[in-house]
């Protein structure tokens, strides 16, 4: 609950509240740079376009509705294979549509979203490409040291985005290219469930269930599915270090015309976690964490592998942000018959030149390897650069260039029958944002 005097005083600061979680975790690659600029002191008028929502502490409800509408031109510059069929060329026109849903009590949250686009291709001849997506998520209190989560996704896209490379071109842009990758119709559903126990003070345990299916159209293709679990045992032992130990295991099933196939993954993982934000100097930050795993496929030899995340921020300027980050993983995605082993360093800068006038520019390189005992290597690398200039609080134009470039092997271990790809593309369109419920309890005066 806010009481009135808290509330007057949190409206004064708004822009400081939810996204102040920017500053202290500036490696993760999720984090979208448009909403941190935004989220500057005293409250930028027209912060709600620019991609950040409502911010309170207290009970609300809120739902907002976000479309994109524009034009883009795509031109191949490099490619190993057809592209006709595969990466559009030439002129295209999309728009997108988004309702988004918050709810929140003392003890429950529930976030979910719904949106659809469609991308038009001028070429010859002209197709249309409708795309929907769904989603949302719930977590309960049941206690003061038990909660559980639960969460689910459904997509279907006209479009097969190797999952390697990030979603460069972000909210701004209508969501049908997003880097042009195959032209490859699909549907993925993903579900997971989950609960933390606070044993005690520093000690907590969580586990976590899952799924996930991917189907393509072309029967020809193969089916991924993946079912697993895992838990967590964390020992806090001060602020910023933790012991860990980990197990989680996953099977993944490829089914195809040819026969289906099978594949056991374990994920054991015990070590330390260090996370900390450091000062240094004004307004900078640094802040690194690390874990440690060894990964399992089908019984065979266990793979040593060291995860992290590690980042520098520095703000200046009153409203800009400039951030490096670097970050090697180990993931399990559609399309690839094995684990996936990446690393990537991105670089961004963002800020307003005006009050009504955004800028932002990013980018991101990756390598990786595809399996374990005869990795098979890829590159990619993502640039763009954008700005977006707001009319009214509710309605802003943008224009934006990106270019893409990755080169992968053609192997048994990936689903991408590309092996060399490069292109670039530039964006004009407007955006809108609209509050339609916005409603926060505040405890009525006693007086």
């Amino acid at each position: 609950m806010i009481q009135k005097g808290t509330r007057q005083k949190a409206e004064g600061k708004k822009g400081c509240g939810r996204f102040s979680a920017f500053s202290l975790l500036p490696f993760a690659f999720a984090l979208s740079v448009p909403v941190a600029a935004a989220a500057q002191t005293p409250r930028n008028p027209f912060a709600d376009l620019f991609g950040r929502g409502p911010v309170t502490t207290g009970e609300f409800t809120s739902v907002q509705l976000r479309t994109t509408a524009g034009a883009q031109i795509g031109q191949t510059l490099e490619a190993d294979f057809e592209q006709a069929d595969a990466v559009p060329e030439g002129l295209a026109a999309g728009a997108d549509a988004t309702i988004v849903g918050d709810y929140r009590t003392s003890r429950f949250q529930a976030h979910g979203q719904g949106r659809y686009s469609y991308q038009e291709y001028r070429q010859s001849p002209a197709f249309g490409a409708p795309a929907i997506d769904a989603g949302g998520r719930v977590n309960y209190q049941a206690t003061s040291r038990v909660s559980f989560q639960a969460g689910g996704q459904f997509v279907r896209s006209p479009y097969f985005r190797l999952m390697w490379m990030p979603d460069t071109f972000g909210a701004a842009v209508p969501t049908g290219d997003n880097a042009a990758i195959l032209m490859m119709g699909n549907d993925s559903v993903g579900a997971n469930v989950g609960t933390i126990a606070k044993l005690t003070r520093r000690t907590s345990l969580e586990a976590e269930a899952f799924t996930r299916d991917t189907s393509f159209d072309d029967g020809a293709v193969s089916q991924f599915s993946t079912r697993g679990a895992r838990g967590l045992f964390r020992q806090q032992l001060t602020r910023s270090l933790a012991l860990r130990a980990r197990y989680g295991r996953e099977e993944m099933r490829e089914s195809a015309a040819a026969g289906d196939q099978r594949f056991v993954n374990e994920i054991l993982d015990a070590g330390v976690d260090f996370a900390k934000s450091m000062s240094m100097g004004r307004r900078t930050t640094f802040a690194f964490s690390t874990e440690t795993s060894m990964v399992r496929e089908n019984g065979g030899p266990r793979f040593f592998r060291l995860n992290g995340n590690i980042g520098l921020e520095r703000r200046f300027l009153r409203t800009w942000i400039s951030i490096l980050t670097a970050r090697p993983a180990t993931e399990f995605l559609p399309g690839f018959r094995g684990p996936v082993f990446t690393e990537g360093g991105r670089v961004t800068l963002a800020g307003y030149l005006t009050k009504r006038l955004l800028f932002d520019a990013n980018g991101e390189g990756n390598r990786g390897a595809v399996g374990i005992a005869e990795p098979h290597h890829f590159t990619s690398y993502v640039a763009s650069s954008s700005l977006t200039y707001a009319l009214t609080r509710h309605v802003g134009v943008f224009g934006q260039y990106a270019y893409t470039h990755y080169q992968t092997p053609s192997d048994p271990l990936s689903l991408n029958p590309v092996p060399r790809f490069a292109r670039q593309a530039v964006f004009l369109g407007f955006k809108t944002w609209v509050s339609l419920i916005d409603k926060e309890k505040v405890d009525r005066d006693p007086r």
